[in-house]
């Protein structure tokens, strides 16, 4: 007769949870601005490694009061709707350029009659030169005010002035990407299309145009956290609603390879079907026909992978995002900052 030993049957439970980091990677432009843009090769490959965008809107933000001198520019950000931010840069004191090195400012205008004379009014736009015609770089009030808030550009501005206040935009979608990139996934795509020709205009800014209020976001899935856990049943704090409890053999190697294994990599389309899916299902933007009610039972997202919960941590998001069913406040710094609460997946 065989004998069993009990040891050789016995099983720990185990959980597996994944924290997913996901960060802008290009400051806000307008639909206008993206037509332009997506022309551009240097700034295609800076979204090519987007998989999620937020199609937003707010108040038209313009430049005002523009007065330009030898060292400094100085303007009001402005939306004809709330204070104007008193702004002033010092080109050289952000390394743009070199004490008394010439830079040419090409300004761009909203009005199809602007003015020459300073100050310039209603401005949408500078960009600038070097002496030779090279092109520096180019600022819109939005793309400013993220590099001032996320890429630390230096900038003087009033005491007791916050730059957020002009960074609030109303969610109208939430799309992702895998093969085709955002850049050409955009280009005529219908529910852009859709919102660029039954959203009017918010704002009261002069010369407002739905084009101009609409924006585009992008994110990109920038890193995973993948956390194991042994000896955490259905009933551990932890777990969470409905939990994948795993049933790992001791008297073999499955725990250490549970531990040491991740069910996902960073690149892994279920990380963009997960977080496209949970900002669906908490922002509820008009425009989305799939709202995922049954969040976090998606097809294709982590808890296919074997994952009780995930969630969410947001860096380098300077914006204040909302619908009428959910909101999320800015994430300026690298530093860990989640978005609202603990989402189960």
């Amino acid at each position: 007769m065989i004998e069993t030993n009990s040891q050789f049957d016995e099983k720990v439970p185990a959980l597996r949870f994944a924290r997913v980091f996901a960060s802008t990677n290009y400051p806000i432009v307008s639909a206008f601005e993206f037509d332009f843009l997506r022309e551009e090769k240097i700034i295609r490959e800076r979204w090519d490694a987007s998989t999620i965008y937020l199609i937003v809107q707010r108040p038209l933000t313009y430049f005002d009061n523009v007065v330009i001198d030898d060292s400094h520019i100085q303007f009001e950000i402005a939306d004809a709707d709330k204070p104007p931010l008193p702004c002033r840069i010092n080109l050289v004191a952000n390394e743009i350029c070199q004490i008394d090195e010439t830079v040419n400012i090409e300004i761009g205008f909203h009005s199809d009659k602007p003015n020459r004379e300073q100050p310039l009014r209603n401005v949408g736009a500078f960009k600038l030169y070097r002496k030779n015609g090279d092109f520096i770089l180019w600022w819109s009030p939005q793309k400013l005010l993220y590099e001032m808030l996320v890429k630390n550009l230096e900038v003087e501005i009033a005491e007791g002035s916050d730059p957020l206040t002009f960074l609030d935009f109303k969610v109208h979608y939430i799309g992702k990407n895998f093969s085709q990139k955002v850049w050409n996934r955009l280009t005529g795509h219908s529910k852009m299309q859709r919102i660029l020709t039954r959203e009017r205009e918010i704002g009261r800014a002069p010369e407002t145009r739905a084009p101009f209020e609409i924006s585009l976001i992008t994110l990109q899935m920038t890193g995973l956290d993948d956390m194991p856990m042994i000896g955490g049943g259905a009933d551990h704090p932890m777990a969470g609603p409905d939990p994948i409890v795993f049933s790992l053999d001791v008297e073999n190697d499955s725990c250490d390879r549970f531990m040491a294994t991740p069910h996902v990599q960073l690149g892994d389309e279920a990380l963009t079907r997960e977080i496209e899916a949970l900002l669906i299902h908490s922002f509820k933007p008009t425009y989305n026909d799939i709202l995922f009610d049954n969040y976090p039972n998606i097809v294709g997202g982590m808890r296919s992978k074997g994952y009780s919960w995930t969630q969410l941590v947001l860096e380098r998001m300077p914006a204040f995002l909302y619908t009428d069913h959910f909101s999320m406040v800015p994430t300026i710094s690298e530093e860990t900052k989640h978005a609202e609460g603990r989402t189960s997946a």
